[in-house]
């Protein structure tokens, strides 16, 4: 091998390592944006789960308290 096609090999071996270098930074903004939809999500359900179930949950009565029911000892 020459050095002229030394010099060939070695442009065609840079070309490809940018063309996937740029496929790869492609992917890695579809994946982050994709990671930011799903992390706004589980924050959108975590706030949904947080506030739809203070009106379902009830303080203890402090006049008729819950009563447990007996246990039985044999």
């Amino acid at each position: 091998m020459n050095v002229s096609e030394l010099l060939a090999y070695l442009q065609t071996q840079q070309d490809e390592a940018t063309t996937r270098a740029a496929e790869l930074r492609g992917q890695i903004e579809h994946l982050t944006a994709a990671l930011a939809e799903s992390e706004a999500r589980l924050t959108d359900l975590a706030t949904t789960r947080k506030s739809s179930r203070r009106p379902h949950q009830q303080e203890p009565n402090p006049i008729h308290p819950r009563r447990t029911p007996p246990t039985r000892t044999s």
